[in-house]
């Protein structure tokens, strides 16, 4: 028997679709911090984002399913389509780490929702479930915004030109750490693809081709806003 924790990853978001950019930066982010698993998180709804419903969970699961069943290392986690309503991250790291103690969770984020994490409910706990990793492409600014640097205890960092030098861990005021990375994946955004679609463009070469087949299949994205 062994008490070492497993390391898992967790990357959550709409998945409205899911695309080759996400599935590179689970594959590669996993390479780097030597992460055992990474369970994709669909969000049933995401408080950032109440005044745009995504597309039916029923659909949204079935495309994550399509893109990773070749992917043994990854798996979909349901608890928060499950659940409904609005989605938050600290109530899906609570449950996981109280249904599955021998874990040590990884949060992965991109930089523009790790700039925004003050305004997460009950952020700082977050900072007590799971270590953050934050990956931006090269030649993308980062930088930590004050205020959550000072709400999170976050020590001095080396600068140069202003600019972080990256990779680099930053402490906080829990045991877990914040580490600061840049990997070269697709500037692929669902967004993105969900214009294309409605303008009738191609799409094939954004997303895993069974997804592709399934969104035509489906005839998803074709109206302006997402269907149920």
């Amino acid at each position: 028997m062994t008490n070492e924790l497993k390391r898992v990853g967790l990357l959550g978001g709409s998945f409205d679709p899911i695309h080759n950019g996400h599935l590179d930066l689970a594959v590669k982010t996993a390479q780097l911090f030597d992460l055992q698993k990474v369970l994709f998180v669909p969000v049933s709804q995401s408080p950032h984002k109440l005044d745009a419903l995504p597309t039916s969970s029923l659909h949204r699961v079935a495309m994550l399913e399509l893109a990773l069943e070749q992917e043994t290392a990854f798996s979909i986690e349901l608890l928060e389509v499950q659940k409904g309503g609005v989605s938050y991250t600290i109530d899906t790291l609570s449950r996981l780490k109280k249904k599955h103690p021998d874990w040590e969770l990884f949060l992965i984020l991109g930089a523009d929702a790790f700039m925004l994490m003050d305004t997460w409910k009950s952020f700082i706990n977050i900072l007590k479930l799971c270590h953050v990793l934050v990956s931006t492409r090269p030649g993308i600014k980062l930088e930590v915004p004050d205020k959550l640097s000072q709400k999170l205890g976050l020590k001095k960092t080396p600068q140069e030109n202003n600019d972080l030098i990256l990779p680099m861990t930053l402490s906080t005021t829990t045991e877990k750490t914040i580490r600061l990375y840049q990997i070269p994946t697709p500037n692929i955004s669902s967004r993105e693809i969900r214009h294309k679609v409605q303008a009738g463009k191609e799409i094939k070469n954004l997303l895993p081709p069974a997804v592709d087949h399934y969104i035509m299949h489906h005839r998803l994205y074709r109206t302006e806003s997402p269907p149920n």
